[in-house]
C-alpha cells in the first residue's frame, strides 16, 4: 500500500501540497481506511508527508535549498561508493563491465545527427545504469538504500528516476551537460582501475554536485523572488 501511494506521488498523480484523504483514498484503491492510515504514516516517516493537526496528511511541499541538501548527501553517499569500490579494488569482469558501459555512452554521444529527446532520454537511461552499477559493486544495502531516498527526496525524479519537469530534464540532459558527465564517468573508471579510492570519491562528488548547481540555479532563475519547489 505505501509502495502504491508513493508511486502515485512521485509520479505527479498526487501533486505536492494536495491533502490526502483516508475514505477517498481507500475508496479508490479497493481497500479498507486502515492500511491507507498506515501507509500515510509510512510515507511520513520517509519525509515524503507531513502531518498538520486537524487536517490531516498533506504531499509536502520542497524548495531550491531542500534540492541543495538532497544533492550534497547523494554527493557524499555515492563519493562513499566509489570510495568502498577503490579500497578493495575491481576484479577483470566488473572493470570490463564499466569500461563496456563506457563505450556505450561514447558511442551515442558522439552519433552524427542532432542531439534529440530521444537521445537525451537514453544519455539519461546509461547515466543511471551506470550509478546504479557502481552501488552494486560497492556491495552495501544500506548504502545504496540511502542513495535511493536521497535521490527521490525532494520529488525531483519519479518512481523511475526521471525528472518531472521537461526544462529540467534538458538541462540535466543536453549535450555538452551531457559529454562533461561522460568525462566525469571516464575519470571515475580510470581511478577504480587504479585503486586511487580518494580520487575516484572526489570526481564523484564533483559530478554529482555539477548537476546540484545547475538545479539550484534553474531554480533561481525561474523565480528569483522566492525559493520555489521544482515541480
Amino acid at each position: 500500500m505505501a509502495e502504491t501511494l508513493r508511486d502515485r506521488i512521485f509520479d505527479g498523480e498526487i501533486a505536492p501540497g494536495s491533502h490526502l484523504m483516508e475514505i477517498t483514498l481507500a475508496n479508490e484503491l479497493g481497500v479498507s481506511r486502515t492500511p491507507v492510515r498506515g501507509a500515510m504514516a509510512r510515507l511520513a516517516d520517509e519525509g515524503l508527508l507531513v502531518y498538520l493537526p486537524n487536517k490531516g496528511f498533506q504531499v509536502r511541499r520542497f524548495n531550491a535549498k531542500d534540492v541543495h541538501d538532497a544533492f550534497s548527501v547523494r554527493a557524499t553517499l555515492e563519493g562513499m561508493c566509489c570510495r568502498l569500490i577503490g579500497e578493495v579494488g575491481l576484479d577483470g569482469a566488473a572493470l570490463s563491465k564499466l569500461t563496456a558501459m563506457l563505450d556505450e555512452q561514447h558511442e551515442l554521444l558522439h552519433h552524427t545527427g542532432e542531439w534529440s529527446e530521444g537521445r537525451a532520454a537514453r544519455w539519461q537511461d546509461l547515466d543511471l545504469a551506470f550509478h546504479q552499477k557502481l552501488l552494486a559493486l560497492a556491495d552495501n544495502r544500506w548504502l545504496a538504500e540511502a542513495v535511493q531516498r536521497a535521490s527521490q527526496l525532494p520529488i525531483i525524479f519519479d518512481s523511475k528516476l526521471r525528472p518531472h519537469n521537461r526544462d529540467a530534464s534538458m538541462l540535466l540532459h543536453r549535450h555538452e551537460q551531457a559529454l562533461q558527465a561522460f568525462a566525469d564517468h571516464c575519470r571515475i573508471v580510470e581511478a577504480l582501475g587504479r585503486q586511487e579510492a580518494a580520487a575516484a570519491e572526489a570526481a564523484m562528488r564533483e559530478h554529482i554536485n555539477s548537476n546540484r548547481d545547475l538545479l539550484v540555479l534553474y531554480l533561481s532563475q525561474k523565480n528569483p523572488t522566492r525559493t520555489r519547489a521544482l515541480l
